[in-house]
């Protein structure tokens, strides 16, 4: 692919949109309405401060994983094998972007404490259901790791996938990276002024750019050789 320059260009101001908004103020009566809201239903909702526990557990993000490469593979096996290497070569670009993200994010010199933290009267899921342990805070909130690969793989199905995948796929994946907002771990501007600028830069440069043709290139022989051995392609 060559350069797309008007898409490249769209996908970065909207990056910086979302994050100069969020610096200069914009996003704190949604980010503290939507937190209060979740906040309040710990303990007027029967059974939700359960919920939002068990929603939070390590194994239920290890199932959410293991759901969206679920996804990726199918896709991959439907199409033919040339296509298939491209699919893969994509998916690691992919993974190897998430890591560069997340590191830019740890760089940041912004320190912003969940709203658990900024609010002492704030209901703690950890407190109301103590037997099960829950992230329910976090001193350096911003941008959310959890939310970046979200991000990531919802740009790479919106990019990749069929049309009919993704009226599963989208709303799937805003739900499931809603519980750390629902607990109080996290903003909701964590994820969409946060993880959500760095994603959008992703998806720019290897969607808009040649990047990702010539790293496809690079990689093609290697994934290629290994799915021959695993005899997915001819």
């Amino acid at each position: 692919m060559g350069w797309d320059l008007k898409g490249w260009l769209g996908l970065q101001c909207l990056a910086l949109v979302l994050f100069v908004s969020w610096f200069e103020g914009y996003w704190l009566g949604l980010d503290e309405g939507v937190f209060w809201l979740f906040n309040g239903w710990l303990v007027t909702v029967p059974g939700w401060a359960g919920f939002v526990a068990v929603a939070n557990q390590r194994w239920i993000d290890g199932a959410v994983a293991l759901l969206m490469a679920g996804f990726v593979f199918r896709h991959a096996w439907m199409v033919s094998g040339r296509e298939r290497t491209r699919i893969c070569c994509l998916l690691l670009l992919m993974a190897g972007a998430f890591s560069l993200q997340a590191t830019a994010g740890k760089a940041l010199p912004i320190e912003r404490p969940s709203p658990t933290l900024a609010y002492e009267q704030a209901e703690r899921v950890s407190q109301l259901v103590p037997h099960i342990k829950t992230k329910d805070a976090s001193r350096d909130s911003f941008p959310s790791d959890h939310g970046i690969g979200f991000a990531t793989f919802l740009l790479f199905a919106v990019y990749q996938f069929p049309r009919r995948y993704l009226y599963v796929v989208v709303p799937l994946v805003l739900a499931l990276a809603m519980p750390r907002v629902l607990s109080g771990a996290h903003w909701l501007t964590d994820f969409l002024c946060g993880s959500l600028p760095l994603a959008l830069i992703t998806a720019a440069w290897l969607f808009h750019t040649p990047l990702a043709g010539r790293a496809i290139a690079l990689l093609s022989g290697l994934v290629e050789g290994v799915l021959r051995r695993l005899r997915l392609i001819g």
